[in-house]
């Protein structure tokens, strides 16, 4: 019997923050995922991952189905977002709704409280003497609880994930009706070592699937992610390494905390080399164990190959690491010296000046050459994008 969802949150779910494994699945199991559609996924998820203060601490897109490893923090974080300045509350509404409509409701809540303050200038109360003032804050918390009650909350996260993919997915394809099989599936995980399985037996789902030959080749999972310097991605995966309590979700820390990411990156690949070596089919059979259950999981690393990664602690090299950083690149991407990029940059600059149609890609920015981080020190290599 399936347990209810409410049973499911961790015990103090207000005052704490629990991890959960979440599973959706394509309604018939239908392979309906190209990489359009897991770019547009990928950018769903971590739009309402900023949203909704659930972080992502891993996630792997499939064909036919995702996972997700998140910490939902606790609910009485959202409630705290009620007593911080408009623009904190605005800039969490920004990542889903478009400038026009968030403008439309910074207008609305300066009205309200400068309606406020000139009622209170007049001495205008109601029949228990509230103020005018007091009555505007009462209003504007009203106007913001309608968002943040989606804050905080594992249901809410998922079910605007699905709903807001769904209808881009159906609108794209001349498509209608449902896209997922049912409601998404979760469990309570423990942080610390069960964290850490979790996160790889998630990440390992494209080489299980023999899409890969190494996750870290794997545009859609937080394992690819992080190794290709995406700042959310390490940041995730960190906080499943070293423990949700010790790392500060803090997006202007993101910065520092890749640098920590590189000191935790050799150990985590050392749980994927262990955790994702191949099945022996040719072992004997663990009692109980359905041979269909063992032929799904016999593909993964060969035996060679993650001795290997042990043997070598977990670090890739130099070539490696450089093919993780730039495989993500499109064209127009430059690599090379701080002097070489830079000259490039200027180029381009002065193409935006004259409306080459590269207005507001670098117009904004003074300098072109953004140091790759993550390779060794003496390296000096420079790319036109932040890579992390």
């Amino acid at each position: 019997m399936r347990m209810k969802r409410s049973l499911q949150l961790i015990p103090g779910f207000e005052e704490r923050a629990g991890i959960y494994h979440v599973v959706a699945r394509t309604v018939w199991k239908t392979f309906l995922f190209e990489e359009r559609e897991k770019d547009m996924l990928r950018s769903v998820l971590r739009s309402y991952e900023a949203f909704c203060g659930v972080r992502v601490m891993t996630f792997c897109l499939m064909s036919n189905h995702f996972h997700v490893l998140v910490e939902v923090p606790p609910k009485e974080d959202a409630a705290l977002l009620l007593d911080e300045p408009d623009e904190v509350f605005l800039e969490r509404l920004s990542h889903i709704y478009d400038e026009g409509f968030v403008e439309e409701l910074r207008v609305n809540l300066s009205k309200a409280r400068a309606d406020g303050v000139k009622g209170d200038r007049q001495g205008l109360s109601n029949d228990e003497g509230v103020t005018s003032g007091e009555l505007a804050e009462v209003y504007v918390r009203g106007i913001k609880q309608r968002y943040t009650r989606r804050m905080c909350d594992l249901s809410e996260f998922m079910k605007s994930v699905k709903q807001r993919f769904t209808q881009w997915f159906n609108k794209e394809h001349g498509k209608k009706g449902t896209l997922w099989e049912s409601r998404f599936k979760s469990e309570l995980v423990e942080s610390g070592y069960a964290a850490q399985t979790v996160a790889a037996y998630i990440d390992l789902n494209p080489l299980r699937a023999g899409m890969v030959g190494d996750p870290k080749d794997y545009r859609w999972c937080g394992y690819g992610e992080a190794m290709a310097g995406q700042r959310e991605a390490q940041l995730g995966l960190l906080a499943v390494m070293q423990g949700v309590e010790r790392v500060v979700p803090n997006v202007e820390l993101l910065g520092l905390l890749s640098e920590r990411w590189v000191e935790v990156m050799d150990d985590y690949r050392l749980v994927l080399a262990v955790d994702g070596v191949e099945a022996d089919l040719d072992a004997v059979p663990v009692q109980g164990e359905r041979r269909s259950a063992r032929f799904k999981k016999r593909k993964g690393f060969s035996r060679e190959d993650a001795e290997r990664i042990v043997a070598e602690g977990g670090k890739l090299s130099r070539a490696e690491m450089l093919r993780c950083r730039v495989r993500y690149f499109s064209d127009g991407a430059v690599l090379g010296s701080r002097g070489f990029v830079d000259a490039f940059f200027r180029h381009l600059k002065g193409r935006a000046r004259e409306g080459a149609g590269y207005e507001g890609q670098y117009e904004r920015r003074e300098s072109g050459a953004r140091r790759m981080r993550q390779l060794d020190r003496e390296i000096e290599l420079f790319s036109m994008r932040d890579l992390g």
